[in-house]
């Protein structure tokens, strides 16, 4: 199977990962997905990740809250929790490690002073 990133072609706000043959049977695997479970098949992106590709466990959609899901999400594709969804606390998070949004957020040079 392969991994495709799955999200809305015209607001990329949200993604997930789906596995398929082809990337018409990621956008119709993607439209059961919370990402994308409002969107029509057409306005569904699909986009290749062969670096999820040995992630696959048997189910067609990664979950972001099983923890070795999200350290591979985090780690192997860069994904980041959104910061219009909620304010995460990243510190019991698996993938901080990985995580850009985590390095960025605790960089003490980029941290307002007030």
């Amino acid at each position: 199977m392969k991994a495709y990133i799955v999200q809305d072609r015209w607001d990329p706000l949200f993604a997930t990962v789906v596995f398929a043959e082809t990337a018409g049977k990621a956008r119709a695997i993607a439209r059961n997905t919370d990402a994308c479970e409002d969107l029509d098949f057409i306005d569904i992106s699909a986009r290749r990740a062969p670096s999820l590709d040995l992630c696959y466990k048997g189910k067609e959609e990664m979950d972001w809250n099983d923890p070795e899901d999200r350290l591979d999400m985090v780690k192997l594709a860069g994904f980041e929790c959104s910061r219009e969804i909620w304010d995460p606390d990243c510190e019991p998070c698996p993938a901080k490690e990985w995580c850009v949004r985590y390095e960025r957020d605790n960089d003490d040079e980029n941290r307002c002073p007030y």
